[in-house]
């Protein structure tokens, strides 16, 4: 992966998923072409990548802005400044970036239109057509059958078990990536918890060799994994992640690790964030299939706890201090009021609430009864220092008119112009547990930040 940025939108995901696997296959070709002598062939280079991401990239900034993207196909817009990067005409880049917004818009014949003059342009030496045909082949998985398994009773035993890493927003299988987990590694870890999303959208190609394989290098097949389901996992229809699922044991998308003093409920709030039209506005909420209801399930492992401590795990949050979490009526929320009407009864007895998501590490004050809730999403995704702030955000729907604040002990710092990565380690001792946070700068080593939860 290279520096490009992710976006909330399936059809940009899917092509980010579409260039990253054709530059592996290039660069696995190159690799393997290198060992002769006599072969001859391009390096799979950055700027290619970077090139063939730049629709999506495009796309992504204008809607971030508000802006919408069709002022970027005009003839004598130049969005881009490529020729230093690629030999690569702009034309092939305004193509594509006006296929993709018809993509999104499901205006399937100009689509087509467009698929047809990418493929037959001069340019295609660069491997547009390769990622179109890889981009459909996504695409087509969208249709499946949504697999989410209701009306399971997970319940994982954690016996002695007692030193659990967090990990958020991680499965980019960048170099960044890779370190952060060799950091967390060697801290010894008895359990990892993975907050949700591998990206660009969880294809089958992303969730081996961007998750998984790494996983098992740097930890080894003893130290169980988990992975909450976010909204990236479900970009691609969800198949590759649930087959995930089984390969680690984990057998669904919200689970219950225990022990005789604590348990652990994983919940699902990717699953209803996956629809393409609503998705950047959408406030996700937990699956009800048939009757039956995920929220039930984890309000009856807490009313049942006795005197275990429960802590909640999932991908979205339960409130932001720095942007909308999603809106509704077309007001924008700094907390959702779907997970707070689930738990909002039972808020006294959980001790934390972990989430990912936003890609920041928020340490926060108590909020709506919440006594810890803390936001790791930071693990691995690069954020710009001038992209996201630790200020607070105006105009958003709460509760009395209060934000949320947080510890400023618990702040990122950063490397030049990049955020710091993060994780979180909890150490459970009896019925006492505390948690130190972590931060990572760009493939340096672990520090411990100034800031220590104790319950």
């Amino acid at each position: 992966m290279s520096g490009t940025y992710t976006y909330r939108d399936p059809i940009l995901s899917l092509w980010q998923s579409a260039v990253a696997e054709v530059h592996r296959r290039h660069a696995s070709v190159a690799k393997r072409m290198s060992l002769s002598s006599t072969a001859k062939m391009p390096t799979a280079d950055s700027s290619a990548l970077d090139t063939l991401m730049s629709p999506a990239d495009l796309i992504g900034a204008s809607l971030q802005k508000g802006q919408s993207p069709a002022a970027l196909f005009a003839p004598t817009v130049a969005p881009i400044d490529l020729e230093a990067k690629a030999p690569v005409s702009i034309d092939c880049v305004k193509v594509a970036t006006e296929f993709l917004w018809a993509e999104i818009k499901h205006d399937t014949a100009r689509a087509a239109i467009l698929s047809s003059e990418l493929k037959d342009a001069v340019c295609d030496a660069l491997g547009w057509g390769e990622c179109l045909t890889v981009y459909a082949a996504y695409k087509a998985q969208l249709g499946a059958r949504n697999p989410y398994l209701p009306n399971k009773d997970v319940v994982i035993d954690l016996g002695t078990k007692t030193r659990i890493a967090i990990i958020g927003d991680w499965g980019t299988g960048a170099p960044a990536a890779v370190n952060l987990l060799q950091e967390v590694s060697a801290l010894k870890p008895d359990v990892l918890i993975h907050l949700g999303d591998i990206y660009y959208a969880g294809t089958m190609n992303e969730v081996h060799t961007n998750f998984l394989d790494i996983c098992q290098v740097v930890l080894g097949t003893s130290v169980p994994i988990f992975s909450l389901c976010g909204n990236h996992d479900m970009y691609s229809g969800g198949a590759p992640y649930y087959w995930l699922v089984n390969q680690i044991g984990q057998q669904s998308s919200y689970f219950c690790l225990q022990n005789a003093d604590w348990q652990f409920l994983a919940m699902d709030t990717g699953n209803n964030d996956n629809n393409p039209i609503t998705v950047a506005t959408n406030m996700t909420s937990l699956p009800i299939v048939d009757g039956w209801s995920e929220a039930d399930w984890h309000l009856n492992k807490i009313v049942q706890a006795g005197s275990r401590k429960t802590v909640l795990f999932s991908h979205h949050q339960l409130f932001s201090a720095f942007s909308s979490v999603g809106s509704a009526d077309g007001q924008a929320y700094a907390y959702n009021p779907n997970l707070l009407a689930n738990f909002q009864d039972v808020m006294p007895k959980i001790q934390w609430w972990f989430w990912g998501h936003e890609h920041t590490l928020a340490v926060y004050d108590p909020y709506l009864n919440l006594r810890r809730g803390r936001c790791i999403g930071a693990s691995a995704v690069p954020v710009f220092t001038d992209q996201q702030t630790y200020t607070t955000a105006q105009n958003l729907q709460t509760l009395n008119g209060v934000m949320p604040t947080w510890d400023a002990s618990g702040t990122l710092g950063s490397t030049d112009k990049d955020y710091n990565n993060c994780f979180a380690f909890m150490t459970l001792n009896g019925a006492s547990a505390n948690i130190d946070y972590y931060q990572v700068p760009l493939l340096g080593k672990a520090e411990r930040l100034d800031i220590t939860d104790t319950v």
